[in-house]
Formats: C-alpha cells, structure tokens, sequence
C-alpha cells in the first residue's frame, strides 16, 4: 500500500529522520548538491511510503507572500513509479487548503515534465546553479491537473 504523510520540520522524530535519510541519500550524494539534509524548522515536507518504507520526499515554503516546492527526491530505487507526482500533490494540497493561488517551483533539468504533468508552466529562462541547470515554474490555482498520468 502506498501512503503519504505531512511533516513539519521544526518536529524532531522518526518522520523527520526519513526525510533527512531521503534528502542526504539523493539531493546530496546523488545529485551533488549543497543542501542541509535536516528537515528546516520552517519548511513542511511530503514523505511517501511503500508498505512501511518511506521513499521520497519533497518541501514546500512560504515566505509569507509565495509557496514554493522545492527538493523533490525519490530514492532510485522507486523511480518512475509515481512517487515524484504523489509527493508534488501533497504539497500542492497543502498550499491550496492553506489559501495559496500561485505555487512557484525551481525544478532541476529532467524533472519538468513531472511538473508539467501536473500543471505548472515555465515561468522564466533556464539558469545554472552548483553545476545544474534548473527551470522557474508556476502553478496557477486554476490550472492544476486533478488526476496523474500514471496509466492505471
């Protein structure tokens, strides 16, 4: 069974160790980038399970005047099975019932298709960072997908 919880950063727990794992094992070692692996106190983190192992993850922001999704990370392992679409849903739900009307996302080359699937667009010029190349996108409240394209 595949399930997903919220978890706030500022919480010290198992959740949050999960998330930590997650975010070392991929957006560290993985991907080389230069990222607190740590939970921040001010974010709020998706983390997806299959049965009782967790396997992504992602956070969302908000700055006091915009929502922003950043640091999706599925282990390797779990790949190309949705989890990458059902972490972006669960931080997009919790912006939207948290009155949010535009959600902004930097999302590193090869993933904005993930994001596009769900309703963002481009949202300006392609831009390097620590060696990556990342595109800004922006989801309208109206323009989210409802259903994934998962085939099933």
């Amino acid at each position: 069974m595949v399930f997903g919880k919220l978890v706030s950063g500022s919480e010290k727990n198992e959740q949050t160790r999960q998330v930590a794992d997650i975010r070392s094992r991929v957006l560290k070692e993985e991907c080389g980038l230069k990222i607190e692996a740590e939970p921040e106190a001010f974010c709020m983190y998706a983390l997806a399970y299959e049965g009782d192992t967790p396997v992504a993850t992602g956070e969302i922001t908000f700055d006091g005047e915009s929502y922003r999704i950043q640091e999706v990370a599925v282990l390797p392992e779990f790949r190309r099975k949705k989890y990458g679409d059902f972490i972006v849903r669960l931080l997009i739900d919790k912006a939207m019932l948290s009155g949010a009307q535009t959600i902004e996302a930097d999302v590193l080359q090869g993933t904005e298709v993930l994001f596009q699937e769900v309703g963002f667009a481009e949202a300006g010029a392609w831009y390097e960072k620590e060696g990556r190349q990342w595109q800004p996108m922006q989801l309208q409240a109206g323009n989210i997908h409802k259903c994934c394209n998962c085939g099933q």
